[in-house]
């Protein structure tokens, strides 16, 4: 299971994580808002979760997902639809 609780990269130095994954998303690289999906934009995600690709492959893997990861991940799925 993909978390918050996985161990840190060796340097992670300004960067967020991905609220979808838990990626680290540095500044020097693009990063994504949603917004319409819900009444917040989800914001600080990797171009993975953005495109949908992650909640795609979870649910083809069959994999459980932590239920907050969840809740973003399907909320740019509904802004996606």
């Amino acid at each position: 299971m993909l978390g918050p609780d996985a161990p840190p990269a060796d340097e992670l130095e300004d960067c967020r994580l991905c609220p979808g994954c838990y990626r680290p998303v540095y500044e020097s690289s693009s990063s994504h808002t949603v917004v319409g999906a819900g009444p917040f934009p989800v914001i600080g995600l990797c171009r993975l979760c953005a495109e949908g690709s992650t909640l795609r492959s979870l649910r083809q893997a069959d994999v459980p997902v932590d239920p907050q990861q969840r809740a973003v991940l399907e909320t740019v799925a509904a802004a996606l639809a």
